[in-house]
This record gives structure tokens, C-alpha cells and sequence, in this order.
């Protein structure tokens, strides 16, 4: 039971890991999608945590029922041939791009906060993607173990540091203050932000039924990565709110939540932003070499290295124009592959005549 619980725990983390970028632990992702809406937005963050459980255990089910452990198995099974294409390059795509902008914004703390060239923390964080990535989802768990704790540890320690009498009072002020224009706009973002997070963490969460079999494991794990998105999703939220309308201006919210901290925190918190980035990287980069490999062990060892490699000079380049036009119509085909996802799960459960 022991042994079970604590691979529930590092599915959790893996989960956990995959999902928080450097969007979320600079606390620029909660600012954009949840932090405008006031309290409409502190529920659809609650019914976030919840959507990453359920789907969550959804994909693990659907994966281990069809077999498919890597994305494009995966997909060819839930909606045919002809959508797995399209879905299969742009997901692809995104993986590529975006395990390359993970070394851009590891070069870029590097730089910012450790005063050493952007090239150091490239290669760096190259080097160690590698060496992850190389141990396949073994990797991934055992890896997430360490990281996904200094994330939890760095951003419950600035939630704390922020409870106190006047800004427990800011965030009632703010909340009244801040209605939506539109209420569809929450519900849009929280869609949006739920849908393109779990399709990016698809690769990973869809490899982990080829070795773990035990349901009730994948339950858990699901669970409690969905649990601790919820948590620490909720603590950020709490202190952007004491801090509005000056966030909004910011590119990476947090530091200007610790401007007043002591050195010692703020490297932390520098700490946190890098584990971030380069667990992304990871997730990226192995979803992307076992999608290529199709579960061929001695392929997947050179593939892995290869994309880590033709990353590096990518990491270079300013993405933030083609992302920003690329992500809407990601977020869009998000929506319709998570509908996919959560429909083929329900006919499968149905066909069953089971309860899980």
C-alpha cells in the first residue's frame, strides 16, 4: 500500500509538474485568465482543479483501455484518422516551440537574477533535460518528486507572508469591485486555460498507463495533481488580488508581490520560476520524443537527444509573435479535443456498465 501511494504521489507530481510553466509560477497564466473576474473567478480556479481530476483520470482510462501511450496513438483512437493529423502536427508544433522558449526562459533567469550569460542557462537546462528525459517517464517521476515540492514550498511561503489583517481586507474591496462586463469571458478563460494545459500534458499523462496498470493508482494520482493545481492555483490568485490594478502591467506578476522580501526569498522565488520552466521542458521534450519513437526503446534514446538538441539554437529567437498568434486557434482546437477526450471516456464507462 505503501509503494502505491507514493506512485500516486508521483503521478500527482508528474501531473502537477507538467501543468505549471513559467506562465503559472510567474503568476502571469492566474493573472490573465482568473485574477480580472473577482470571485466569478475563484470559482471557475475551484472548478479548474476539478476539470484537471476528472480528465486527468480520463485520459489515464481511455489510454490504458485503447493501448495508446504516446499523444498521436492516443488521438488516432479517440477521434480517427483525418482530425489526428491535423491535431498530430499542431500539437507537435507547440511541443517544439515551446520546449525551446523553456530554454529561452531559462537563459533569461539565468541572466536576470544570476548575472550569467543567457548561453549558461541554455546549455544548462538543455544538458539536464536530457538526462531526464534519456530515463523516459521514470525520469519524469522521480524528477517531479523533487521539483514539484520546492513549487509548492515557494508559493505557499509567499501566500503566508501575505495573510495579514490589511490585505485580507484589500481582497474583499477588490472582489466587490471587480464584476466582468460579460459572463461568458470567465467561462471562456477557464475553458481556454483548462483545455490547452491538458492537451500539452497529454503526451506525458497518456504514457504513464503503459507501465502503471493498477487503476486506482492513475485515480489517485490524478487526484491529487488536480487537488494541488487547485491549491496552489487558489494562493497565487489571493495575492494578485491584494496587488490589482498594478499586476495588470506586469509581465511577471510575482516579483512585484516580493519587491519588499528579503534577498533570500526572492532567490527562491527566482529558484521556483527556473524549476518551472525546466519541468515544462521535460514534459515537452519527452512527449515529443515518444510521440516520434512510437514506443521503440533504442529509437527513443536518440530522438530525445536530437530534439533537445535542435532546440537549443531556437532558444535564441523571440517566439512571442508567432505564439501569440498561434494560441488562439490551439485554445480553440483544445476545447474540441478535450469534448473528444471526455466523450470517449463516458461510452467506454458506458460499455463497461462499470462505476469508477
Amino acid at each position: 500500500m505503501k509503494n502505491k501511494n507514493h506512485l500516486s504521489w508521483q503521478i500527482g507530481a508528474a501531473y502537477i509538474g507538467t501543468v505549471i510553466g513559467a506562465g503559472f509560477a510567474s503568476g502571469q497564466e492566474i493573472m490573465y485568465f482568473f485574477t480580472p473576474y473577482g470571485s466569478l473567478g475563484l470559482i471557475t480556479l475551484f472548478l479548474s482543479g476539478l476539470f484537471f481530476m476528472f480528465t486527468g483520470y480520463a485520459i489515464f482510462f481511455t489510454s490504458s483501455h485503447f493501448r495508446a501511450y504516446n499523444y498521436n496513438d492516443y488521438i488516432h483512437k479517440i477521434c480517427g484518422s483525418r482530425l489526428a493529423v491535423i491535431y498530430d502536427i499542431i500539437i507537435s508544433l507547440f511541443l517544439f516551440l515551446g520546449t525551446s522558449i523553456m530554454f529561452s526562459g531559462s537563459g533569461a533567469v539565468f541572466k536576470e537574477n544570476f548575472m550569467l550569460p543567457h548561453i549558461v542557462g541554455v546549455l544548462i537546462i538543455a544538458l539536464l533535460t536530457i538526462i531526464v528525459v534519456l530515463r523516459s517517464v521514470k525520469g519524469i517521476l522521480s524528477i517531479n518528486s523533487v521539483i514539484v515540492p520546492v513549487l509548492i514550498g515557494t508559493i505557499v511561503l509567499i501566500f503566508c507572508f501575505n495573510i495579514n489583517n490589511e490585505n485580507i481586507n484589500k481582497l474583499f474591496v477588490n472582489l466587490s469591485a471587480m464584476k466582468p462586463d460579460n459572463l461568458f469571458r470567465p467561462v471562456f478563460a477557464f475553458m481556454f486555460y483548462c483545455s490547452y494545459n491538458v492537451v500539452l500534458s497529454l503526451g506525458v499523462l497518456s504514457a504513464f498507463a503503459e507501465n502503471i496498470r493498477d487503476v486506482k493508482v492513475l485515480r489517485n494520482g490524478a487526484f491529487i495533481g488536480g487537488l494541488g493545481l487547485m491549491v496552489l492555483s487558489l494562493s497565487l490568485n489571493f495575492c494578485l488580488l491584494t496587488r490589482v490594478p498594478h499586476v495588470f502591467k506586469l509581465s511577471i506578476p510575482i516579483l512585484y508581490i516580493i519587491k519588499s522580501y528579503h534577498p533570500l526569498i526572492k532567490l527562491a522565488v527566482a529558484v521556483c520560476i527556473w524549476c518551472a520552466v525546466f519541468s515544462t521542458a521535460i514534459s515537452n521534450a519527452f512527449s515529443l520524443a515518444n510521440r516520434i519513437s512510437r514506443n521503440r526503446p533504442a529509437l527513443y534514446k536518440v530522438i530525445a537527444a536530437v530534439v533537445v538538441t535542435a532546440c537549443i539554437p531556437l532558444s535564441f529567437i523571440d517566439f512571442k509573435k508567432l505564439v501569440a498568434l498561434f494560441y488562439p486557434l490551439y485554445g480553440a482546437l483544445s476545447m474540441f479535443l478535450i469534448f473528444q477526450i471526455l466523450y470517449s471516456f463516458g461510452s467506454q464507462i458506458h460499455k463497461l456498465g462499470k462505476k469508477y
